[in-house]
């Protein structure tokens, strides 16, 4: 079964400014992971139409889902549905559901909505919604369109990857007592030779309990079995701190 596959649009200046910290970007790894769905990109843009416009129309045609967020707000600097629009070559036409929800939302307060807020219901011409008909999420083609502010993004995100679901991802990791210059070329053979095996090595510089910890990854479990046997068998006795994930780690 193919690998289904991601990428997320982070936008927002005040993300590149440092004035907010990006939550939603690994947020969405997280899940994607869990939902076995590989994610190959996280890309944070600026406010700007253009930029947000080009990487839509770049990133679309390489993955399965494209994920936005941020930018649909009512405020000038909230153009990231009116990029979608142009790098789709579709336009914005207001949608009589985020209407109606918009204008529920305000009379909560007595008033009706100013034509500001009545914007944030234009969205790329069909668009559908998926989910909650009150938080419905915002999908045209493969774009997936989600709001900047945390607790918004996850719960959008979240309903929608509930669908997602493809086969998990196994994971193996073995920590050692050396350092990667004393395992280098052997990983290195190792991973050639396991190509469809994703391997990872991470040295550690503080006072952990091991100095590297190398990982296996992948959709099939006999693989990262068999590339994680090659490997140990190379390293030489005492590098090992310990190994989990696999039936197959030696319980040191």
């Amino acid at each position: 079964m193919k690998t289904p596959t991601a990428a997320v649009l982070v936008v927002g200046n005040e993300v590149l400014s440092a004035k907010v910290l990006d939550e939603n970007g690994p947020h969405a790894a997280r899940v994607l992971r869990e939902r076995g769905v590989q994610l190959v990109a996280i890309l944070t843009l600026p406010d700007r139409l253009h930029m947000i416009e080009e990487a839509v129309a770049r990133e679309r045609p390489r993955v399965d889902w494209l994920f936005t967020s941020g930018g649909v707000g009512p405020t000038h600097d909230d153009v990231t549905l009116l990029a979608v629009a142009h790098a789709l070559g579709r336009p914005l036409e207001r949608h009589p559901l985020l209407v109606e929800n918009i204008r529920a939302w305000h009379r909560r307060g007595g008033a009706e909505p100013p034509e500001a807020a009545l914007r944030m219901a234009d969205v790329p011409q069909g668009t559908r919604l998926v989910g909650d008909p009150l938080h419905p999420v915002m999908v045209v083609e493969n774009v997936v369109m989600l709001p900047g502010p945390p607790q918004f993004f996850r719960a959008q995100f979240d309903a929608f990857a509930a669908a997602l679901d493809a086969p998990p991802f196994h994971l193996a990791c073995v920590y050692l007592a050396i350092g990667e210059a004393r395992f280098a070329q052997a990983l290195d053979r190792v991973s050639r030779e396991h190509p469809q095996v994703d391997i990872g090595s991470y040295p550690r510089f503080d006072d952990a309990d091991h100095r590297v910890k190398v990982t296996f990854e992948g959709k099939d479990a006999g693989r990262i079995e068999a590339a994680l046997c090659d490997f140990l068998a190379v390293l030489p006795q005492g590098a090992v701190v310990r190994c989990e994930g696999l039936p197959s780690c030696p319980k040191l």
